[in-house]
């Protein structure tokens, strides 16, 4: 029978549903798959656990439409194929993150909504990009996580918005390269400046020259809490201000205002809340995400353009993606 109380105990044992899946993640479960379909005791010998328990676990992967069971034994499909370790996308990185860290932080939510401070200083001692650069490990899955993100976000903002060709744009917390890949490889003429924190654009050089973007593209190492970079054409902002309180969103804006020259824009390429009802829970609970992970929130319209315009610009349009982000289009007055 479906009843409100029923309804509610399945979202409360949603939990099962992530937990199997970060097992088969931990396990390689559908690494062994990718080679073609095997049996229950292949399954258990490729990746050293017990037989009995290893076929409930296939089962369980079968009923959420990961794997098939056939005459040649188990087999993936193709939403299965998604959970292999290269698989494009970043999920099986995502599932490993998940047990590794987001699940710890997510289980102290209670103490963040009490006290409104983020989990993961006080669930690891340190906040979240610190505890990325102790933990390399992590570090790297994160890294791989963002990498599918944006190549998403990415591919959605060149098609939605048109960065001038020939502009100089300094990508600011850009990670590994992702989006001024998509930018760059649209915008044959623009060059771009990536500017991170070393432990992460170190990495970057690499992937950048890979793309076939490399000389077009320079790599800072460096805090945008401290400077950022002078000059340029465009600024982007992808995914930044989300990880941020207010206070420490209006002490990095005004460090990219001092930079900005007059006729400069700064892209603020993010989800954005509806003004009201919350809609679809995806953005709102990526808001709890973002409180228990980094201490920052996801916003309004109406609230980034209070933290852009107390720093020194005039936010010009909002401009959706194909995407669930948009990019709101910002100038200096």
């Amino acid at each position: 029978m479906d009843t409100a109380a029923s309804r509610l105990i399945g979202m409360v044992q949603a939990h099962w549903i992530t937990d199997t899946l970060c097992a088969a993640a931990e396990l390689g479960v559908l690494d062994v798959l990718a080679h073609g379909p095997a049996g229950t005791e292949k399954m258990a010998a490729e990746t050293d656990t017990h037989a009995p328990t290893m076929d409930r676990l296939l089962r369980a992967l079968a009923a959420l439409g990961l794997v098939t069971r056939g005459a040649d034994g188990w087999a993936s499909t193709e939403l299965g194929d998604a959970l292999q370790r290269d698989a494009p996308g970043g999920a099986h990185a995502r599932a490993l993150l998940t047990s590794r860290l987001w699940r710890p932080l997510w289980d102290d939510l209670t103490e963040s909504v009490r006290t409104g401070e983020q989990a993961c200083r006080r669930v690891t001692g340190r906040p979240i990009f610190a505890h990325l650069e102790h933990r390399p490990e992590l570090g790297a899955l994160y890294d791989v996580t963002q990498r599918g993100l944006v190549d998403e976000a990415g591919a959605a903002f060149v098609d939605a918005y048109d960065v001038p060709d020939g502009s100089t744009v300094v990508d600011l917390g850009g990670g590994t390269g992702a989006l001024l890949r998509h930018v760059l490889a649209a915008r044959p003429a623009c060059r771009g400046i990536l500017l991170d924190l070393p432990h992460v654009a170190q990495r970057a050089h690499d992937e950048l020259v890979a793309a076939g973007v490399g000389n077009r593209c320079d790599v800072m190492l460096g805090d945008f809490f401290e400077s950022v970079p002078g000059g340029a054409d465009v600024y982007l902002l992808s995914f930044v201000l989300h990880d941020w309180t207010d206070d420490e969103c209006r002490a990095l804006l005004r460090n990219v205002r001092v930079a900005t020259p007059p006729e400069a824009r700064v892209l603020v390429l993010e989800q954005v809340l509806p003004d009201d009802a919350p809609g679809e829970p995806g953005p709102v609970l990526y808001d709890l995400h973002m409180l228990v992970g980094t201490g920052g929130r996801e916003r309004t319209a109406a609230e980034y353009t209070e933290l852009l315009d107390d720093a020194g610009f005039r936010v010009e349009a909002v401009v959706p993606t194909a995407g669930p982000r948009s990019v709101i289009d910002a100038r200096p007055r």
